[in-house]
């Protein structure tokens, strides 16, 4: 096997050859996850505990995935999306230095295994393929949707701008009831405060004029911002900290790896590939200045209450819970955004790199908040099959019960696990049910909220939906039937 494809002496075209057969792809990503980094996790590694390295990708799973082709927006949380990005993010985070608080022989072991030049060179060589895979979709929405579009002035962008400010407002007040009308809002707010921290770790919560090129070749903050350096500090950046306070999380990069969920990683993973590559620094621009605008509406307009809501009311972090800035005035903080915006950013690009810049800003935006309006569909989802475990166990004991009445046919996987055997947390790309035979399990599909089930036990688990469980008794026999459309709209 080679690791470059064959070309023609002389050949030259801009785009990657595309030779590389399905067969040689599932080899490469094999090859790639063989490091002992992303084996699937064991039961003390639901939290990764001051280890920046070691990142559970579920291997195994790879032989019967495909990543030769994208996928559709309906499927942007299916199991190859979330192996996909788990395995772009450690390829994208080998360009960024990273440290354990406490550099042990094991971790520098660890760290010479992350930033050796054979995981470094696999995961470039691996990496175009699965940004097609996972972003194909993305362009070709875009794409169809500026296609008989003239090319747009700052006035056009300012305006597009102001309305993906809006939307964003509108999904971050739904987050923000979901969170709070949940059964257990805590739980609900640390799985939120999750997703929001894992943004943190690989660009700033906002834009900032440093990024803009200029030139001398400056304006290279973005690109900065992902290999560590220390960004610009805003209000915001408190608000979020009294958020994590709450939460009572650390400050380790990627301890909470696992409770990522797929449409989160996409919208690290975009900013990622943008910065990392000189030939797309205006999309980069353009996606940061709509992340500005969403961190303003959730974590600005929303931030304290996330806070509340994270921990009880004694904990030690109330008076700076309470110290937190509100917003007297949210549409004039947004349209002082917006115009600040225009003025630092878009009319800079205007004046020195012309519509050409302009039109890339406006990719980079749209695509960017297709992938945030993907990421609240999928966090608002999940909140909501978090709130609604009893619902579910009842679903699953109707769809039993209608499977064995009726001698109803079914797909059916079976799993024999022993002892603190782990599944690392991941999707199924159909619904399925979980039916408990003997033995007991430890089920989780949240950050902090776990379920514990006894032989007997029953819960329907929807496609495309977070989880991960690990066996508590000696063995532990399960059985997972598949649910189609048709059995869950008779019986489900």
């Amino acid at each position: 096997m080679t690791l470059i494809p064959k070309t023609k002496p002389g050949d030259y075209s801009a785009a990657l050859p595309a030779e590389f057969s399905a067969a040689e792809i599932g080899d490469y990503l094999s090859v790639y996850c063989a490091n002992p980094l992303f084996r699937s996790a064991r039961f003390e590694e639901l939290e990764i505990d001051d280890d920046p390295y070691r990142r559970p990708v579920r291997p195994e799973d790879l032989s019967f995935l495909r990543f030769d082709r994208p996928f559709g927006r309906a499927d942007s949380s299916q199991l190859s999306a979330l192996i996909g990005h788990r395995m772009l993010l450690n390829i994208y985070d080998t360009a960024k230095p990273m440290f354990a608080a406490k550099m042990t022989p094991e971790r520098w072991a660890e760290y010479r295994l992350f930033y050796g030049e054979r995981n470094r060179v696999l995961g470039d060589l691996v990496r175009p393929l699965l940004e097609d895979h996972v972003f194909g979709f993305v362009r070709e929405a875009v794409a169809e949707q500026t296609a008989d579009r003239p090319e747009p002035g700052v006035a056009d962008l300012r305006g597009l701008l102001a309305d993906l400010a809006e939307r964003r407002g509108r999904a971050a007040e739904e987050v923000l009831g979901l969170v709070a009308g949940a059964g257990a809002a805590d739980e609900a707010a640390k799985m939120t405060a999750v997703q929001l921290l894992a943004g943190t770790i690989n660009a700033p919560l906002r834009v900032s004029p440093r990024m803009v090129p200029t030139a001398d070749g400056a304006g290279d903050a973005g690109r900065a911002a992902m290999t560590g350096a220390r960004p610009e500090t805003h209000p915001i950046d408190d608000i979020l900290g009294t958020v994590m306070d709450a939460c009572g999380f650390g400050i380790q990069p990627h301890r909470y790896y696992q409770y990522y969920l797929p449409s989160t990683m996409a919208a690290m993973n975009y900013l990622n590939a943008t910065a990392r590559d000189p030939g797309r620094v205006f999309e980069f621009l353009g996606a940061m200045c709509v992340r500005t605008l969403d961190s303003l509406a959730l974590i600005g307009g929303h931030g304290a209450r996330l806070a509340e809501l994270a921990g009880p009311a004694d904990t030690p972090d109330t008076a700076r819970v309470a110290a937190a800035p509100a917003r007297t005035d949210p549409d004039a903080e947004t349209a002082a955004a917006v115009e600040e915006i225009t003025r630092t950013v878009l009319e800079p690009l205007s004046h020195r790199f012309g519509p050409q810049a302009l039109a890339a800003f406006d990719r980079g935006a749209r695509e960017y908040a297709l992938l945030l309006d993907i990421d609240h569909d999928d966090l608002t989802v999940q909140l909501r099959w978090i709130d609604s475990a009893e619902a579910y166990r009842a679903k699953a004991e109707r769809l039993q019960a209608a499977i064995d009445e009726h001698h109803i046919p079914v797909t059916l996987d079976t799993f024999v696990e022993s002892s603190e055997e782990c599944s690392t947390t991941h999707v199924h790309d159909d619904d399925r049910l979980l039916v408990i035979e003997s033995g007991e399990m430890e089920f989780w599909n949240c950050f902090s909220g776990t379920h514990k089930f006894r032989a007997g036990d029953k819960l329907f688990i929807p496609k495309h939906r977070l989880h991960g469980s690990v066996v508590l008794s000696g063995e532990c026999v399960y059985h997972q039937p598949v649910i189609n459309a048709d059995l869950d709209q008779r019986y489900g």
